[in-house]
């Protein structure tokens, strides 16, 4: 998803930006121009994670773990078995409403690729049996993930930008920068305040007008991220299908939310509830936002804006 960035510059500093695709998207970063130097860290860090978390890469530790469903488990490093293990949790507390192991139906639907269609009424039914997340077993001792059914498969495209925000954050801190905006396809990291002195006034995006955004978030090291089916999609006979999948039925879900926004201090937890508070809908989503203790902005399909109240940020929601 995207969210406009307000980026209004400060007369007193100059900032450099730098946009390269990453993680599937477009990826931009402004910092201050004495960090300049800093610019490559950032993006080959994020590269990194790009190798290690994606399931298009053969040799990352998601296709490791998905290739040896069935046969035996895979030991990973302790932030990747945390970022897992994270995931885990979220779909036992959302009755898997967030789901990692929706693999297998994301690859049938194909979203984000050449070939994404709508598959048949058969070819769901036929992987359903591959979702589900509790037959997965982790073990906390060996930092290891087993798939115990051939076909099984992690997709943690649902998490990962927001959990490289949080690897870029750590980065920040230990290089020294005080502040910073990076942008992961519409995951953006506030680092701390825009010139150092002011919070970061962050856009939301109009899913009918790329150019306009319908609300704004004042915020100081937060993550801001929105989810919505407004981005990504097939169509056919004239039905829109987005890709965020009900691991349940196999199918987008059907929410009355046009895009549900998460502002977090975590980039891993703000972009996993997103995802939770759009598949909810309007109903239930801010009980949920309220009770994992994150802002949120809802625009529901018929234009309606609810928000939080929340002394860790500013919502404005702009007038017509």
């Amino acid at each position: 998803m995207i969210l406009a960035m307000l980026l209004l510059a400060s007369c007193s500093e100059r900032t450099v930006s730098d946009s390269r695709i990453a993680m599937g998207t477009l990826v931009s970063v402004v910092l201050p121009e004495k960090d300049a130097e800093h610019m490559d860290d950032i993006f080959s860090l994020i590269y990194e994670i790009d190798r290690e978390i994606s399931r298009y890469n053969p040799d990352s530790f998601i296709s490791r773990i998905n290739s040896s469903a069935g046969i035996a488990p895979v030991s990973v490093p302790e932030d990747i078995y945390a970022l897992i293990k994270a995931s885990f949790d979220m779909a036992y507390a959302t009755d898997g409403v967030f789901n990692p192991a929706v693999g297998p139906l994301s690859s049938l639907w194909g979203f984000g690729t050449e070939d994404a269609r709508v598959p048949s009424d058969y070819e769901i039914e036929e992987v359903l049996p591959l979702l589900d997340y509790r037959l997965a077993v982790l073990s906390d001792e060996e930092r290891s993930v087993f798939l115990p059914i051939a076909g099984m498969s992690l997709d943690l495209g649902g998490v990962g930008k927001g959990y490289a925000a949080d690897k870029v954050r750590d980065l920040l801190v230990s290089l020294g920068v005080d502040h910073a905006l990076v942008n992961l396809g519409g995951n953006v990291l506030a680092f701390g305040e825009k010139s150092g002195k002011e919070p970061w006034q962050i856009g939301i995006r109009n899913p009918d007008d790329a150019s306009s955004s319908f609300a704004r978030a004042g915020v100081s090291d937060m993550t801001v991220i929105t989810s919505g089916g407004y981005q990504r999609y097939v169509e056919e006979d004239g039905v829109r299908y987005h890709h965020i999948l009900d691991s349940s039925t196999g199918y987008p879900f059907r929410s009355d939310l046009a895009s549900a926004t998460v502002i977090s201090r975590s980039g891993t937890l703000g972009d996993m509830l997103s995802t939770v508070l759009f598949a909810e809908g309007a109903e239930k989503a801010a009980e949920s936002a309220e009770s994992f203790g994150v802002s949120f902005i809802l625009l529901t399909v018929d234009g309606s804006v609810i928000s939080s109240d929340s002394p860790d940020c500013e919502i404005a929601v702009m007038e017509e």
